[in-house]
C-alpha cells in the first residue's frame, strides 16, 4: 500500500470504511459530494493568498500605527481580503454566473477579516507586525509516524489550513469550513488529527479549532483533554484498521450511515466487491421518489396513491368560488367601457390563471380590441387583478391571475398520468396547463427528444429540472433509465441524490471539464449502440429492447444546469458544441437524451448549432422579449409570473403551464 495515509482518507473512513478500502483498491482518491460547499475551494485559495501576502502588505496596512483605532484596522483588513476576492473573480470569470454563492463567499471573507482583526487587538505591536506573528503557518504540509503495532508504524499526512499564534504564545490548529454543522463531528475529528500531527512533527501543542463560515463565523475550540482522548481512543486505532483494510487482511465493514450509499461515488464497485445486501444501497431510501420493489422484483404501488387529486383540479369548491368572483369583476369592467360583449363557454381554470372567452356582437370586435388595454388597466387598478388580453384568430380571450394560486404537486400529476409514464422509460411530467390538464413529454418523440430550458433567477428553473428527473425515474428501475446530472453551481441537484442515487450513471458532476468528457463518452456510446442495432437489424432502442428481453439497454438522460459555463469557456466550447450537435442530431433512436438549461438565454449562450439540434423548448420567466425569442422563436416569456410559470413548445405549438413542486 501507499506509504502515506491522508487525513482526508481518515475522514472518509469515519464515514464509510469501504469507501477508503475501495479507493485504495482502485488507485484513486475518492470523495463524497455530501456536505460540499460550492465555493469552498475558492475561499481556501483566497485565504491562503492573503496569508502568504502578510509579509508584503499594501501601503494602507503598513501605515497603521500601534495605536490605530480598531474600526480602522478592521476596515483596512476587510478591504485587503476583498481585494484578493476581486483578483479571484477576474481570474475565474465563470464565478460571475453564481452571484448568490459569490455574495455568501464575500460575507464569509468579511467574517474572516473580522475574526483576524479581533485577534490582532490583543497584540501590543503595530498591526503589520502583529499580523505576521499571528499567521505562524498557512496551508502547511504535515506528516508524522503513527504506530499501528509494537513493531510497525505508518505515515499519516495532510495539509492544515493554518496555525495561528496568539499574543500570549498559545497556538491554534485551524481548519476553515464553509458547510453547516451537519459534519461537525467529522470536522472535529479532522482538526484533532491535525493537532496530533503538529505535535509529532513540530513539537508544538496547538488547540484544535474549527472556524465555520456559514457565512457568519462560528468558532469551535476543542479542549486539549477531549482532543487527546478522541485521538487515542478512536482515530489512531482507526488508522491501524485502515492499514489492514487496504492490505486485504480483513474486510472493511459497511457504513452505519444510511444516507451515504445513494450518493457514494464508488457504489458500483462496492456492490461488486461486497455482495451482501445493504438496504441503504440496494433499495431506495424511505423518502425516495421510486417505489420500493416488491419481493418478486416488481415495482410496488404508486407512491402517490392516497394523496393524489385523482378527480382533477378544476372542480374544487375554492376554485369555483374564485372563478365566480373573477367572472363578476370582468363583467363589471366590460360594462364600464361600454362594449356590447359577454362571456361565453366555461372558463379554463388552471393553478395560477383563469382564461375567459369573450364574445362581441357584429361590428363590436374592433371596439373590444381598442378597449383591451383599458380593460387590463381597470382590472388592475379597480380590482387588483393582473390580466392579459389575447387574440386567437377570431376568438378573444382574457387571462386573469388568481389571487390565491393553487399549489401544483408532482405526486398528484404523476398519479393522473401513471399509465402514460409507466408504458416506457423516457416519459415525464412537465406541469399543469392553464386548462387543468397535465403537460407531459416523451423523450422518445422526435419533437421533444432533447429539451432546452431557459429562465432567469427566481423563475423556478431548478425546481422544474428536479421535477423532470423525479418523474422520469419514479416508475422505472435503474436498469431502465440512468441520469448524468451536471451542476456547476453545486446547488441544483444535491437534494435529489439521496432519492435517485441508484439511477445515477455518475456521481454529481460539478466541473465543466468532466462534463465535456462525459458528453464525448456518450457520443462513443451512441455510435456503439447504432452498430449493435445494425447487427440486430433493428431501428431504435425500443425495437432492440423488445427483441432482447432480459438484456435491455437503459435510456441515458443528461441534465446540465447552467450550460453557459461550457459555452463561455474558449477551451471547452468547441468540444461541447460538437458533442451537443452530434447527440442532438442522432442520439434519440439510441436512447440518449439531453436537457440543457441556462439562466442566460442570450445569443452568446444559445448558439444556432445548439438551438437547431434541441427540438423541445421550455421558457420560464426571462428578462426581455429578445431572451424569449431565443428560446421559443417568439416573445411572451418576459411577461410570465415566475416561480414555475412557463411556456413550452414541444412540437404542437406553445402551451402555457405551471411547473410542479416535488
Amino acid at each position: 500500500m501507499s506509504a502515506v495515509i491522508s487525513v482526508t482518507e481518515v475522514r472518509n473512513a469515519l464515514r464509510c470504511p469501504r469507501v477508503f478500502a475501495l479507493g485504495r483498491k482502485l488507485g484513486r482518491p475518492v470523495a463524497f459530494p455530501v456536505g460540499a460547499s460550492a465555493l469552498g475551494a475558492t475561499f481556501h485559495r483566497i485565504v491562503e493568498s492573503f496569508a502568504r501576502s502578510v509579509s508584503a502588505p499594501p501601503a494602507s496596512w503598513t501605515g497603521l500605527g500601534a495605536h490605530a483605532e480598531s474600526d480602522k484596522v478592521a476596515h483596512t483588513l476587510r478591504c485587503w481580503v476583498l481585494d484578493h476576492l476581486v483578483r479571484e473573480l477576474q481570474s475565474h470569470p465563470h464565478l460571475g454566473t453564481m452571484p448568490a454563492e459569490v455574495d455568501d463567499l464575500a460575507e464569509a471573507l468579511r467574517s474572516f477579516a473580522g475574526f483576524v482583526a479581533g485577534q490582532l487587538a490583543s497584540f501590543d505591536t503595530n498591526p503589520a507586525a502583529a499580523l505576521q506573528s499571528l499567521f505562524r503557518a498557512a496551508e502547511l504540509e504535515l506528516r508524522a509516524s503513527v504506530p499501528i503495532s509494537e513493531s510497525e508504524s505508518v505515515s499519516v499526512g495532510g495539509r492544515i489550513d493554518a496555525i495561528l499564534e496568539h499574543a500570549r504564545g498559545n497556538l491554534d490548529a485551524v481548519e476553515y469550513k464553509l458547510t453547516d454543522e451537519a459534519n461537525a463531528e467529522l470536522d472535529a475529528a479532522q482538526v484533532t488529527l491535525y493537532r496530533y500531527l503538529v505535535r509529532q512533527q513540530l513539537g508544538l501543542d496547538a488547540q484544535p479549532t474549527v472556524l465555520r463560515f456559514d457565512p457568519k463565523l462560528t468558532v469551535t475550540r476543542i479542549q486539549p483533554e477531549e482532543a487527546d482522548e478522541l485521538a487515542h481512543s478512536r482515530l489512531l486505532p482507526l488508522v491501524a484498521r485502515m492499514v489492514a483494510w487496504a492490505r486485504g487482511e480483513e474486510p472493511a465493514p459497511a457504513t452505519t450511515r444510511k444516507d451515504l450509499c445513494a450518493v457514494c461515488p464508488v457504489r458500483v464497485a462496492c456492490a461488486a466487491e461486497y455482495r451482501e445486501s445493504l438496504p441503504a444501497r440496494d433499495d431506495p431510501p424511505a423518502g425516495a421518489v421510486r417505489s420500493r420493489p416488491e419481493p418478486d422484483g416488481s415495482l410496488g404501488p404508486d407512491a402517490a396513491s392516497g394523496t393524489a387529486d385523482v378527480a382533477g383540479t378544476s372542480t374544487r369548491e375554492e376554485d369555483l368560488a374564485e372563478v365566480k368572483a373573477l367572472e363578476r369583476k370582468l363583467q363589471q369592467v366590460i360594462r364600464s367601457v361600454g362594449v356590447p360583449a359577454s362571456l361565453v363557454g366555461a372558463p379554463a381554470v388552471g393553478p395560477t390563471l383563469v382564461t375567459f372567452q369573450i364574445s362581441a356582437g357584429r361590428g363590436s370586435v374592433q371596439h373590444l380590441d381598442r378597449e383591451a388595454r383599458d380593460l387590463e388597466h381597470k382590472l388592475v387598478t379597480n380590482h387588483g387583478v393582473g390580466a392579459t388580453y389575447e387574440k386567437r384568430g377570431g376568438v378573444r380571450m382574457l387571462t386573469m391571475v388568481r389571487a390565491k394560486p393553487r399549489e401544483v404537486r408532482l405526486p398528484a400529476l404523476m398519479h393522473r398520468e401513471s399509465a402514460f409514464l409507466k408504458e416506457r422509460p423516457g416519459r415525464l411530467v412537465l406541469g399543469e396547463t392553464t386548462t387543468g390538464t397535465v403537460l407531459t413529454v416523451d423523450l422518445g418523440a422526435p419533437t421533444s427528444c432533447h429539451l432546452l430550458v431557459g429562465g432567469m433567477t427566481g423563475s423556478g428553473k431548478s425546481v422544474l429540472l428536479r421535477a423532470m428527473v423525479i418523474s422520469l425515474a419514479h416508475y422505472h428501475a435503474p436498469s431502465a433509465i440512468q441520469f448524468t446530472l451536471v451542476d456547476p453551481k453545486r446547488v441544483s441537484f444535491a437534494p435529489l441524490v439521496s432519492s435517485i442515487g441508484s439511477h445515477l450513471a455518475n456521481p454529481l458532476c460539478y466541473e465543466c471539464e468532466d462534463a465535456v468528457r462525459i458528453l464525448e463518452g456518450l457520443v462513443d456510446e451512441m455510435e456503439e449502440r447504432y452498430r449493435t442495432f445494425a447487427g440486430m437489424q433493428v431501428q431504435d432502442i425500443d425495437d432492440y429492447n423488445d427483441s432482447m428481453p432480459g438484456a435491455e439497454l437503459c435510456r441515458r438522460v443528461v441534465v446540465i444546469d447552467e450550460f453557459q459555463d461550457l459555452v463561455l469557456s474558449k477551451a471547452l466550447r468547441p468540444s461541447f458544441e460538437e458533442a451537443v450537435q452530434r447527440l442532438g442530431a442522432k442520439a434519440r433512436a439510441a436512447g440518449i437524451h439531453l436537457i440543457l438549461a441556462t439562466q442566460r438565454p442570450d445569443a452568446k449562450t444559445v448558439q444556432p448549432g445548439i438551438k437547431a439540434n434541441i427540438p423541445g423548448k421550455i421558457a420560464l420567466k426571462v428578462q426581455s422579449p429578445v431572451n424569449s425569442r431565443i428560446i421559443l422563436s417568439e416573445g411572451g416569456a418576459e411577461a410570465l409570473l415566475g416561480r414555475g410559470d412557463m411556456l413550452a413548445d414541444l412540437g404542437q405549438g406553445v402551451v402555457r403551464a405551471q411547473a410542479p413542486l416535488a
